[in-house]
């Protein structure tokens, strides 16, 4: 202990956020939404809300949606 500092007791356990893996881009990120017990990170939340039907891109993520409700849906 130094001279009027008081010293916090160390423990061997750090707790740190480690995020969740998005099913979309499926890169870990700490935010995002949850539905369902899966993830969707804020950038890939935007990139389906700003995307337009005739996109090539529409296609891909509308089969990751169905892989997100199945694994909500059990049979």
């Amino acid at each position: 202990m130094m001279s009027g500092v008081m010293e916090m007791p160390k423990t061997s356990i750090m707790k740190m956020r480690l995020g969740d893996n998005c099913v979309i881009c499926n890169k870990r990120k700490e935010e995002g939404l949850h539905i369902a017990n899966s993830f969707i990170c804020f950038t890939c939340e935007n990139k389906i809300v700003e995307l337009d039907e005739n996109d090539l891109m529409y296609h891909t993520l509308v089969k990751q949606m169905r892989n997100l409700s199945s694994n909500f849906i059990r049979k």
